[in-house]
């Protein structure tokens, strides 16, 4: 491969994939929406109302882009746009607006750039990472908001040829909503660690993808041909014909490949060291239950339950869950169905819970902290899995464990509802592992626990004190890191007989699946779509072991 004329970048890859394809380079269109303008008094009533209709137009377009993405990557990345609609109603927003218009006769746009620009300012400069993280969302809104009083209907990427390697400086929520209709060959990003939304739906919808290549947006430019490598983090501006005809080759290999492991997803059992491990899906709606069947899932390792919850004016009954339990689990059935109650906290908030203030929601009152504290919520959710589980095999799984007491309170309600209601099949009950202090104390909550799932996400952003969406901080986002490695230890460790799967994105990535064999797992929950070679790269390593021990 010739490389006299070529340029090669290296970045981080956050999706595996090879492509080859045109740029298309993507920049934000806010400075051109907002130019300063003043109006007259006569003109503020018309300027109010071009603020209330771009509000309800938001809203509509809101649900429209949960909808697409829940279709496509399933509820938890859903629910941001969920999210967003709870910020929209903040009346406070709309009335520091209100009085920008009236009080500087400005226009709409201008009026609704200067009131986000505050509050985008004001929540960068907070110490707190959750909230700093809400100035990104500001912005999301904030563009969506202006196209709407804009009259502009699409935006660039919405304009965005088919086939084309996608550049740009980071993906808003709002961006990420065009990319399963525009078959986006790659991605390349400025910033975006593994763990962002924007990597984790390129995952989902199989798009390969490289970040933190440094002013990505200025160093290519549109059409310019490019070779993008997932699998290596490496980009190649301006190949060669011999390169392209090279990399073709190997793009039209790996295809072949994938409808191989594809069809043994279904035929073969994945073995490890003479022992069967399990490969199970990470799920959010029926469409991704679908899909997890198609490439040979053998059940879910976690179901999220938060799309039930959030955007709603009241909480699902008892009845509601369990109707939608039997209706996304159906492809599944008679497979194990692991389901995680309510994770939601003050990041999160739902219209009928009164969430207390908090500096720091993600060390705060969430998930089984929660739960506990609206034992209604807790009840509702028991006693749905509790029915359910008469019918399948179900499992509970309680998220944001840090203490034993936690899952001992847990255990005890799940009993008291049984004997209420005259059950004695009980469903398993489970601890996910996402905090240190979970990990370091599986001993003590082995009594209350059945088995454990790792959330590797979470419990990296804990341990490494670094959040996986800044990314003023992705370089302390290390899954693989020692300390993360020897958590993982310890848990296998300490768990003895009782089962341990791993749920996070670690257990995606190819060249760590057997570093985790090694430490002891032997199930893994991944995204729908990555379920074949997850098993295909287990089989791989059980040869190789099996190779090893030959030549010894």
């Amino acid at each position: 491969m010739s490389e006299q004329s070529s340029l090669k970048l290296k970045g981080q890859a956050t999706s595996p994939g090879l492509a080859m394809g045109k740029a298309f380079v993507y920049f934000s269109d806010f400075d051109s929406l907002s130019l300063p303008q003043t109006i007259s008094e006569k003109q503020i009533v018309e300027e109010l109302e071009h603020i209330e209709s771009a509000v309800r137009k938001v809203k509509d377009d809101l649900k429209i882009s949960a909808g697409r993405i829940e279709a496509h990557a399933g509820a938890e990345l859903a629910s941001i746009f969920e999210v967003h609609e709870v910020m929209l109603e903040d009346s406070s927003l709309r009335d520091e607006i209100r009085d920008e218009i009236e009080r500087e006769l400005s226009t709409a746009a201008m009026a609704l750039t200067r009131v986000f620009d505050r509050r985008k300012d004001k929540f960068r400069a907070h110490k707190n990472e959750t909230v700093r993280e809400r100035a990104d969302d500001l912005e999301d809104l904030q563009g969506r908001l202006l196209r709407k009083i804009a009259g502009v209907r699409t935006t660039a990427l919405e304009a965005m040829p088919g086939g084309r390697v996608l550049i740009a400086h980071r993906l808003l929520p709002s961006d990420t909503v065009a990319l399963p209709e525009r078959a986006v060959a790659a991605i390349v990003l400025e910033f975006g660690g593994a763990g962002s939304h924007a990597a984790i739906l390129a995952r989902a919808l199989g798009i390969p993808t490289v970040a933190e290549i440094p002013e990505a947006t200025r160093i290519i430019k549109d059409h310019q041909m490019l070779i993008v490598d997932g699998n290596s983090g490496e980009i190649i501006l301006d190949p060669d014909v011999s390169a392209q005809v090279f990399f073709r080759s190997r793009i039209d290999q790996f295809k072949l490949e994938t409808e191989e492991v594809k069809r043994r997803s279904h035929e073969l059992p994945c073995v490890y060291d003479e022992m069967t491990v399990a490969v199970t899906a990470n799920i959010g709606c029926l469409e991704d239950a679908v899909v997890a069947a198609d490439n040979g899932a053998e059940g879910v390792g976690l179901y999220r339950t938060e799309q039930f919850y959030l955007s709603r004016n009241t909480p699902p009954s008892k009845e509601g869950l369990l109707n939608e339990f039997r209706k996304t689990f159906a492809p599944l059935l008679g497979k194990p169905i692991t389901v995680r109650l309510l994770d939601l906290g003050a990041d999160k908030p739902v219209e009928f819970v009164h969430f207390a203030r908090e500096d720091d929601p993600f060390l705060g009152r969430r998930g089984v902290r929660l739960l506990l504290h609206y034992p209604d919520l807790l009840d509702t959710q028991l006693e749905a899995l509790l029915e359910f589980a008469q019918e399948q095999d179900v499992r509970i799984l309680v998220p944001m464990v840090t203490l034993a007491a936690d899952m001992e309170r847990i255990r005890r309600r799940l009993c008291e509802l049984a004997r209420r209601s005259g059950i004695t099949k009980l469903p398993l009950l489970g601890a996910m592992i996402e905090t240190p202090a979970a990990a370091l104390s599986i001993k003590e909550i082995i009594p209350y626990a059945d088995f454990f799932s790792i959330g590797t996400n979470d419990l990296t952003q804990y341990t490494m004190a670094a959040g996986r969406e800044n990314p003023l901080v992705s370089g302390y986002f290390i899954e693989n890191h020692p300390a993360i490695l020897r958590l993982l230890g310890l848990i296998l460790e300490d768990s003895g007989e009782t089962p341990v799967s791993i749920c996070g994105e670690l257990g995606a990535q190819a060249d760590m699946i057997p570093t985790l064999l090694k430490i002891g797992i032997r199930s893994f929950s991944v995204a729908p779509p990555l379920v074949p070679r997850v098993k295909e790269t287990v089989r791989q390593a059980g040869r190789a072991l099996n190779q090893s021990r030959t030549d010894a």
